[in-house]
């Protein structure tokens, strides 16, 4: 039986766990055994050393930066999508989870799906709302 090919565009190429998670990710991507990864890697800028790690990343693009906006971003995914069909892509850095969640709908619309929280979700979870969260939830804390 084949496996099932998905192309997974990935950001946060520079190959350190913090703050950028990417190469890991990809690492544990491509050691799956249901499917085969074709990697888009996606960097804001030609020194994240996974551009360069070819046996990882299958291809790469440049995007804008998060500060750039909503509508830059995904105008460039958009374009990278057309030559590359992309699947599924997985954001690794807090700055692009408002940009990505934003858009969650419209790259839906295109054939990429995320699995990105909604942004009432993902608001609800801020160190801030902590004690918010815990009484929503009913969550009970054991102290020492």
């Amino acid at each position: 039986m084949s496996k099932k090919e998905l192309c997974i565009a990935v950001t946060g190429l520079n190959n350190t766990d913090n703050p950028g998670p990417g190469i890991p990710f990809i690492r544990g991507l491509k050691e799956a055994k249901s499917f085969n990864a074709r990697i888009i890697g996606l960097a804001y800028e030609n020194l994240e050393p996974g551009i360069y790690m070819k046996d990882i990343v299958d291809k790469t693009y440049q995007v804008p930066y998060p500060s750039a906006g909503t509508e830059p971003m995904f105008e460039r995914i958009r374009q990278i999508h057309e030559i590359e069909k992309i699947d599924v892509i997985i954001p690794n850095f807090d700055a692009e989870l408002y940009i990505f969640m934003k858009k969650a709908e419209d790259l839906r619309k295109i054939g990429i799906a995320t699995y990105l929280p909604d942004m009432e979700v993902f608001e609800e979870r801020h160190k801030a709302n902590l004690s918010t969260f815990g009484k929503k939830y009913d969550v009970k804390f054991k102290s020492r």
